[in-house]
C-alpha cells in the first residue's frame, strides 16, 4: 500500500535571517477586510469510540462482500487496494472482475502457478513426505508447511517471523506474499493462524489507520493516549480559508479537524497555524524564548519568573507592583484606561531597517503568545486547588456543593478562554494594518481585561464575610468572560 503525502504548498515563506514575512516582503499574510463573521463555533461532528470504528469498517467490508460476492477477507484486500474507495472498487469489478482481481495480487481460482505442471497419478504416489522451506531450508514433515492461497508454501517459522515484522516492525497491514514475484497478498485468516493476540491486535490497529487516513471525512484524536475517532462532512478545502473546524472527541477532546492540530486555535486558519508554529521552534532555548519567560523589575532590575497567570506582578525585592507585559505601573497602568494589547508602530528611524522593524513586530506578538501560554499552563495548578476550595467555600457558608461549583466553572472558562487569547495575538500578527485590524485589538483587549480580572478573582482569600459576594461577581465575571470569547472568534 502506497503511501499519499498532500500536495498543497504554502503561500508563504520565512526569511531566513528573521520572523515572519510574505513573498511579497510585506508585514502581514492576511488583508484587513478578510471576512471573519464567517469562522464558526464548530461544525457538524459525530465521536466514534474505537468499537464504533471498527464497526464501521467492517460494515464496508461486509457490504463490498455481500455485492460481489466474495469472501470476505478478499473483499478487505480489495478494499485496501482500492484505498478505502467503496465506489470506485465496485465500479472497476463490475466492469470486469477477472482485471480487478488480477491487479489486486488475488491468484485465479487458487491454483498453482501456470508454470508447475500437474503431477501425474505415479508422480503423487511417490511424493516425499518431507519438505524443505526454501527460507531457512529446513527439512519439515508436509503438515508442518503453511501455504497461502496462492499455493506457496513455506515453514510456519518463518511465515511468523515474516508477519510479524511486517506488522509489528515495519507497521504494514497490506503486504505480499514471501515467495519471489507473487502479488498475493497475505490475508487476515493467516495472519491470525501465525502471529500472536498482540501482534494481531497491532494489525488490526494499522487496518484501522489505513481506514482513517483514505477517508477525508475521518481523523483520530491527536490527543496523546486516546483511542476516539471524529467523523465530520466539513473542514476541507477553501472552507478552511473562513473556518476553523474545531471538534471534540467522545473524551471531550477538541481539537481542529482541518489541520489536526491537538488544540482550539480559534481564531487563526488552519493554514498559518504551521508557519507560525515552525518559526515558534526555531526560537525556543534563544535569548527570545528567555526574554518571553523572564522579566527585570523596571525599579530594582531583578529577574523574575512568572508563576502565575495573573499578569500583575508584584517584586519581591522592592515590593514595585507592575504590568508583565509592558512593564509599566499597575497603579497607573491596570485595566482601567489604557491596555497593552495592540501593537504601536514605532517612530520613523531612518538608521532602522525592515528587518529590524519586523523583528520587534514579532517579538512583540511571540512575546504575548508564549506568555498566554505559560499562563494556561500555570492555571492548572488552579484546577488541581478548585475542590479543596469548593469545599472551603461550603465550610464558609450555606452553599451546597452544586452551588459551590462557580469556581469550578470559572477556571475552566478561564483555561478555554486564555487559549483563544494565545491564539487571537497569531491572528492579530498576521493581519494587515486597518480599521478590521483595530477592531479586532479592541475586542480582543476586552476579552484580555475580563481574562486578567477573573484570575484576580479565583487568588482572592474566601471568608464567610465575602464569599457570597465573591460568587455573584465570579458568576457574573465568567459570563462576560465567555461573551468577550465568542466575540473574538467571530
Amino acid at each position: 500500500m502506497s503511501d499519499y503525502s498532500d500536495d498543497g504548498s504554502d503561500a508563504y515563506v520565512y526569511d531566513s535571517d528573521g520572523p515572519l514575512e510574505d513573498d511579497d516582503d510585506s508585514d502581514c499574510l492576511i488583508p484587513a477586510n478578510m471576512d471573519k463573521g464567517k469562522q464558526k463555533m464548530g461544525v457538524d461532528s459525530r465521536a466514534l469510540s474505537l468499537e464504533d470504528l471498527q464497526n464501521l469498517l467492517t460494515s464496508d467490508i461486509r457490504r463490498v462482500a455481500s455485492i460481489t460476492g466474495l469472501e470476505h477477507p478478499i473483499a478487505s484486500i480489495l478494499l485496501q487496494h482500492f484505498r478505502w474507495n467503496e465506489d470506485r472498487l465496485l465500479e472497476k469489478y463490475m466492469d470486469s472482475r477477472a482485471t480487478v482481481l488480477r491487479e489486486a495480487g488475488e491468484p485465479q481460482n487458487n491454483q498453482p502457478p501456470s508454470n508447475a505442471a500437474p503431477p501425474n497419478k505415479r508422480a503423487r504416489l511417490d511424493t516425499p513426505t518431507e519438505f524443505v522451506c526454501a527460507i531457512c531450508f529446513d527439512t519439515l514433515s508436509a503438515d508442518e508447511i503453511f501455504k497461502l492461497r496462492c499455493a506457496h508454501g513455506f515453514c510456519a517459522a518463518c511465515w511468523t517471523q515474516y508477519v510479524t515484522t511486517k506488522v509489528r516492525d515495519e507497521g504494514q497491514c497490506f503486504f505480499k506474499c514471501m515467495q519471489d514475484g507473487c502479488l498475493a497478498v497475505v490475508d487476515e485468516p493467516s495472519i491470525r493462524k501465525l502471529v500472536d493476540n498482540s501482534c494481531y491486535e497491532r494489525y488490526h490497529e494499522l487496518l484501522r489507520q489505513s481506514y482513517v487516513a483514505a477517508n477525508p471525512s475521518l481523523r483520530f484524536c491527536p490527543r496523546p493516549g486516546c483511542t476516539d475517532t471524529v467523523s465530520c462532512t466539513g473542514g476541507r478545502g477553501e472552507s478552511l480559508l473562513t473556518e476553523v473546524p474545531t471538534v471534540q472527541c467522545g473524551k471531550e477532546h477538541a481539537f481542529c479537524f482541518g489541520c489536526g492540530f491537538d488544540s482550539d486555535h480559534r481564531p487563526l486558519i488552519c493554514k498559518l497555524v504551521p508557519i507560525w508554529m515552525k518559526s515558534a521552534r526555531e526560537d525556543a532555548g534563544t535569548s527570545q524564548w528567555i526574554k518571553a519567560n523572564t522579566r527585570m523589575c523596571p525599579q530594582c532590575q531583578n529577574n523574575i519568573e512568572k508563576n502565575g497567570g495573573c499578569n500583575r506582578i508584584l517584586c519581591r525585592t522592592c515590593n514595585f507592583q507592575f504590568c508583565w507585559l509592558c512593564m509599566k505601573k499597575w497603579e497607573t497602568h491596570g485595566y482601567n484606561s489604557s491596555i497593552c494589547n495592540a501593537w504601536q508602530e514605532p517612530q520613523p528611524d531612518p538608521a532602522s531597517g525592515a528587518a529590524k522593524k519586523n523583528l520587534e513586530k514579532w517579538l512583540f506578538y511571540f512575546d504575548r503568545y508564549n506568555n498566554h501560554e505559560l499562563s494556561s499552563k500555570l492555571d492548572q495548578e488552579l484546577c488541581d486547588r478548585t475542590e479543596e476550595k469548593m469545599i472551603e467555600v461550603q465550610e464558609t457558608s450555606s452553599l451546597s456543593w452544586i452551588e459551590a461549583k462557580f469556581m469550578q466553572n470559572a477556571v475552566n472558562e478561564l483555561s478555554r478562554c486564555r487559549l483563544t487569547l494565545k491564539w487571537s495575538y497569531v491572528m492579530a500578527y498576521f493581519l494587515e494594518q486597518g480599521n478590521q485590524k483595530q477592531i479586532f485589538e479592541d475586542i480582543q483587549a476586552d476579552l484580555e481585561k475580563a481574562v486578567e480580572e477573573l484570575s484576580q478573582m479565583l487568588e482572592e482569600l474566601i471568608s464567610p464575610k465575602t464569599v457570597m459576594d465573591l460568587r455573584q461577581r465570579m458568576v457574573d465575571k465568567t459570563a462576560s468572560t465567555l461573551a468577550a470569547c465568542a466575540s473574538t472568534i467571530f
